[in-house]
């Protein structure tokens, strides 16, 4: 049985239970961030790994590498670290006013799945859509230009290992 969706917001990376707060607080605490979400990314091993959207306030400027240094020394769980920081022009936001945090994991999804891809073809080839949905709780559908149906059974050995639902389809030509 999958659960699709939960109620709290956690983190799962390898059974240990990571409070989003935890990560969102200390980035926000930087002075050039005006908003901080973090999210699980899928990972084979771990389930789940920690990876965090900030959006700059208007006028300031700090990079990733900036960030995360600051962050870590605020967070007191090591497993809580975030594995990557991805500033944004925007945040996703709903009608209401919160950040859109299903866009967010869509998109930590994407970016696991091309980088995965990455490493058997030319990314930019091939055309990945990810949506919720499926048993999983997150649908992936990769469409592979006509003639690389060689790639095919590669792109499903690697993503075998992923807590998500895909399908793998390849252009009529």
């Amino acid at each position: 049985m999958y659960i699709a969706g939960r109620s709290k917001d956690l983190i799962i990376r390898s059974g240990h239970n990571i409070d989003p707060l935890l990560i969102e607080n200390a980035l926000q605490a930087h002075p050039a961030v005006a908003l901080a979400a973090a999210v699980g990314q899928p990972d084979r091993y771990a389930g789940e790994l920690p990876v965090c959207y900030v959006a700059l306030r208007p006028d300031m400027q700090a990079s990733a590498e900036e960030l995360m240094q600051f962050a870590q020394p605020l967070i007191a769980e090591r497993p809580a670290w975030p594995k990557q920081i991805f500033v944004l022009d925007a945040m996703p936001m709903t009608s209401v006013g919160k950040i859109f945090k299903p866009q967010l994991r869509n998109d930590a999804v994407r970016r696991i799945v091309v980088e995965e891809i990455a490493r058997m073809c030319d990314p930019d080839r091939v055309e990945v859509d990810v949506a919720a949905g499926g048993k999983r709780g997150m649908q992936v559908t990769i469409k592979l230009p006509a003639g690389t149906a060689d790639l095919r059974s590669g792109i499903e050995k690697v993503l075998d290992g992923y807590l998500f639902e895909y399908t793998v389809e390849i252009a009529a030509g």
